[in-house]
């Protein structure tokens, strides 16, 4: 194929552009096909590295670029994640600004939607789930849209890892709580876990978490994300770390 392609270019003098959408598929569905991951690796890297017919290569997808030895030679892309946005933060959803014109327009209340779909920090911005605040201005109800009914087998798939602490880690955040993560050592795919800190970065990047780079901690956003991870405490046999803390929410409500 890249010799097609070089022929081409040498012929008419014009390059190409590449637009790849999720370009992580293959780590997301082939997840335990290692041989797989690798070949689609190479083939990335012999199609775009020092390839003078390559006019621009934009790829889309939720994890970055795969850490594998010397495969991460794909190194010749900008990468913008929620762990690091640079400066395109505000394209990643809905900032305030935005979200509190169509509530105005919508006649929905401001503080009830932020409550619901706010949280995610990209940089120093608020952002909003385009999905969310979309159907929930639609249908004029606050509920979860964005996840699907599959999502809380998923989030107990992850939390019964349980790597250092991790379900405590989580009981932590659902209680408003935060934690500290090193989101370096993530090898940007769904299946090497070596530690606490990769699931929760891994969570970063499908949505379930936001991550502060002030304070590099990690916590639940909002309460559209925060009922799917008390649905999936509830089928992980969770139940004694539920009624604790419905037992400190009822204390708090009494404090107050």
């Amino acid at each position: 194929m890249k010799d097609a392609l070089n022929h081409i270019f040498i012929q008419t003098g014009k390059g190409f552009i590449f637009i790849i959408d999720e370009w992580d598929c293959v780590f997301r569905v082939a997840r335990n096909r290692k041989e797989a991951q690798k070949a689609y690796l190479d083939f990335l890297r012999g199609l775009f590295k020092d390839s003078e017919y390559v006019e621009l290569a934009y790829m889309t997808g939720i994890l970055p670029i795969k850490k594998y030895g010397e495969h991460s030679a794909v190194n010749i892309f900008d990468e913008y994640s929620l762990i690091s946005p640079k400066n395109l933060g505000e394209y990643f959803g809905f900032t305030e600004e935005e979200v509190c014109l169509q509530c105005e327009q919508q006649d929905m209340e401001y503080a009830e939607v932020k409550r619901w779909y706010d949280g995610y920090l990209i940089g120093n911005l608020h952002i909003y789930n385009p999905k969310s605040v979309v159907d929930a201005l639609t249908w004029k109800e606050l509920e979860s849209y964005w996840t699907g009914t599959e999502t809380y087998e998923a989030l107990k798939i992850y939390i019964d890892l349980n790597f250092d602490g991790l379900k405590e880690a989580i009981a932590i955040m659902i209680g408003n709580g935060r934690c500290l993560i090193d989101s370096t050592t993530f090898q940007n795919d769904m299946t090497t876990f070596k530690t606490r800190d990769d699931v929760l970065t891994l969570l970063v990047h499908l949505g379930y978490l936001t991550y502060d780079r002030k304070t590099s901690e990690v916590f639940i956003p909002n309460q559209e994300i925060e009922q799917e991870f008390m649905r999936a405490m509830k089928v992980g046999g969770w139940e004694g770390i539920i009624q604790s803390l419905n037992g400190s929410a009822r204390l708090l409500e009494q404090a107050d």
